[in-house]
Formats: structure tokens, sequence, C-alpha cells
């Protein structure tokens, strides 16, 4: 009778195969994340917290969640009166966000909330994240969750970086966005606007207009113009904001890190720096990047040889988000490096290219399947453990190998958008 009960029913390996059929990416995904919160739990209060930390290559802060008390000590200071601009006034970091995070003072938020708070700004992203990415095969869960437990984004994790808040937004509007929707891109919108609100990058999202229609060019037109108008209002706080953000080659990625970096091991090596990062070195070598990019993205139109078609899909609405706040970002000088969760976005456009080369042509190592690699790489290479005091220069030649290959993703989408092919171009001429 067991036996036969075994045979109707499948037995329990039966029932194990029917799970692992019905699991996807987004199982996958949760799966990891949880069982990863559990070990550091774990092995955090067995082995303290800074060693677990730095088993996974990030280098940890004191308080705990270290980012996230600094926007709540300087409210609280502010609401005292305390000009929370003038450096280390409320923190030893200095605070270098919009006047808008001074308003958690009126919510009576405080350090001793940092905790909690901090708990809901990485679930937030994690929920959002793990919608993103659902809808594919295990092994694309797998890849996502190699990117997920990246040092980069664990880094902000550690830190409770604000960024995690700004990324469930993003993601969000990526989810959200539709283009046969006014009603959800309206919504996408203040999804962003809240984003550049909080951080003002952003409005780097304004690149969905590579995907050239009259919807996504609209979008990124009232993106920009809320962008503008509100940087209008508050003019008078960037440049203290600037002069508050760190430039240092240390954990970093952006145009000027490798330079700095130069001149740091100059300076190990008992040789005087010679301040390259100052000079007009650095901005050229972003622009020849461009232009190179740019080239590239002519020759492959000209040639009708098209890679990386975004598609009017959620995948490719956050691969498009993702590149824009990667390539604008890389322009702003230095960022630390848990910015680079942003990455995670271009990930399941990414996995779907492969997926359809893979079927047509039998090989994954296609121009978006080596881009995929690079992402990966660049997660994963930018953290170490030792980072406040050795520079490194293999993470460096992937973040600009990156930056070239996004821009000129970016460049040929907006030629294929606007001009199509280039028979189709001669044959409107002709006609």
């Amino acid at each position: 009778m067991e036996t036969a009960g075994i045979k109707a029913g499948g037995g329990v390996p039966f029932q194990i195969s029917r799970c692992l059929s019905r699991a996807g990416s987004g199982t996958v995904v949760t799966f990891g994340l949880l069982v990863t919160a559990f070990v550091l739990l774990c092995f955090g209060h067995v082995i303290g917290w800074d060693q677990t930390w730095r088993s996974v290559d990030v280098t940890p802060l004191q308080p705990h969640f270290f980012d996230m008390h600094v926007p709540l000590d300087y409210a609280a200071c502010a609401l005292k009166g305390v000009d929370p601009y003038v450096p280390h006034s409320c923190n030893v970091a200095n605070f270098n966000v919009p006047p808008v995070w001074l308003s958690l003072a009126f919510l009576d938020l405080k350090g001793s909330d940092s905790d909690w708070l901090a708990i809901v700004f990485i679930t937030c992203a994690a929920v959002v994240m793990v919608a993103l990415f659902s809808g594919r095969s295990i092994i694309q869960g797998l890849v996502a969750l190699i990117g997920f437990l990246s040092p980069s984004v664990m880094m902000g994790v550690e830190r409770a970086n604000p960024d995690l808040l700004i990324l469930a937004l993003v993601a969000g509007a990526a989810l959200l966005y539709k283009e046969q929707s006014k009603l959800r891109t309206f919504g996408a919108v203040t999804l962003i606007s809240t984003g550049f609100i909080l951080k003002l990058f952003p409005l780097f999202s304004v690149a969905l207009a590579a995907r050239f229609n009259r919807k996504t060019f609209l979008f990124a037109v009232m993106i920009a113009g809320l962008g503008v108008v509100y940087l209008a209002a508050i003019s008078k706080y960037l440049f203290l904001i600037r002069a508050n953000v760190p430039t240092t080659f240390m954990l970093s990625y952006g145009y000027k890190a490798p330079f700095l970096g130069w001149d740091h091991l100059r300076s190990d090596a008992g040789l005087k720096p010679i301040g390259l990062a100052d000079t007009w070195l650095p901005i050229c070598a972003s622009i020849a990047t461009l232009l190179a990019a740019a080239v590239a993205a002519v020759l492959s139109w000209h040639r009708s040889r098209m890679f990386c078609a975004v598609t009017p899909s959620v995948a490719g609405t956050a691969f498009l988000f993702g590149s824009g706040i990667y390539c604008g970002t890389f322009l702003l000088g230095t960022n630390f490096i848990y910015r680079l969760m942003f990455l995670l976005l271009c990930v399941p456009q990414l996995q779907d290219w492969m997926s359809q080369k893979s079927t047509h042509k039998g090989s994954i190592l296609t121009i978006e399947g080596w881009l995929l690699i690079t992402v990966l790489a660049v997660l994963w290479f930018n953290g170490d453990a030792n980072g406040h005091t050795t520079f490194l220069w293999t993470p460096q030649l992937f973040d600009w190998v990156l930056f070239f290959g996004l821009a000129a993703a970016l460049f040929l989408n907006v030629l294929y958008n606007t001009f199509g092919s280039v028979s189709s171009t001669i044959l409107k001429v002709q006609s």
C-alpha cells in the first residue's frame, strides 16, 4: 500500500522535482538572499561583525549601518540650529545630500533609529529587485545572485547606504513604466522624481530616450524638466553638496579614480605626486572614450550590425536606467563602489539577449555575453577588504571598458531608433 501510494502521489523525489521545475530566478534570488542574511547574522554573533564583513571582502565601518546614521545625525543637529553643510559639524562624515533629508528630524527620527530604518531600506531594495529578476530560469537566477552577493553591492548593505532606497525607486519605475499607459508612465515619473529629489543622480534615467519614440522622449523631457526646476530650487546648496562629496581613489569608480590612484602609488613609492587628476587629462580621456564609443556605434549601424537592441519591455527599461546611471555617475568624477549596485538593473536585459542569441547562434560569447561578464567583473573586482590602503588597476580597467561598452550600446540604440537601419534610410531617401 505504501509503495502504491508513493507511485500514485509521485513520492518525495517527485515532489522535489516538481518544486524545482516550478522554481525560477525569483525563487533562487530570494532563497539566496535569505540564506546569506541568515549566515551573516550567525557568523556576526559568533566571530564578530567586522571579521564577518571582511570575510566577504567588505571593509566595515563603525557604528553599524554607518551611512544611515549620517543623515539622521545631521537632521537632528539642523533642528538645533547647526549648519549641516559645515564639514564634520555633526558626524565624522560630511552631509552631502539635498536638504530634503533634514526633514527626517520632523518625523522624530534620530541616530538610534538607524538599525530598523536600514532594515527597511535593505528590504525594499531586495523585494523590488527580486520582482525585477523574476520570470527567468534557475541558471539566470544564479547569475543574478552572483551580482547581488558581490562586494560592491554588499558594501552598500553593510553601510545601509541610502542608495538602496534609490535603487528600489528606480527599479520600481522600470517595473511600472509602460508606454501604452499614461497612468503607469506618470507613476514611473513620480518614482524617478522622488529618487532625484533625494539623491540627484537618478536624473540620468533620461537615458530611456535611447529607445527613441514620442513617448520615451516625452518621459525624458518630463524628467529633465522636473530636474531643472528642482536643481534651480536647491541651487544654493549644490556647491556645498559637491564640496562635501569625497573625491578619492579608495573603493571608488569614475573618470578621476585611476589618476588619483596613480598619485597614491607614487606617494607609497616615496615619489612626489604629480596631480594628474587636476589636469585636463582625465576629462580628455573621458571624451576620447565617448568618441570611441560613438564611432563604434556608427560603424555598427553603417554595417547594419545591431547589438544590445533594447526592447520595449521591463528589462529593456531597467537596462537603460542602469546604463544611464552608470555612465552619468562615471562622469561625475568619483563614486564609492556601492553605487555600482545600479548595474544590477542591466542584468535582466543582458540575460534576455544572451538567451535569444544562444538559441539562434548556439553561443553565449556574443557582445551581450561579454558585456554581462564585464558587469559582473566590475561588481566583484572593485571590492577589496584592503581597499582603504591599496589601489588596484584591474577594477579600474574594467570600469573604463564597461563605460565604453554601455555608452556604445546607448549610442547605437539612438541611431537605430531614430534612423532605422542604413538600408531602410537609403530607401527612404531614394523614394
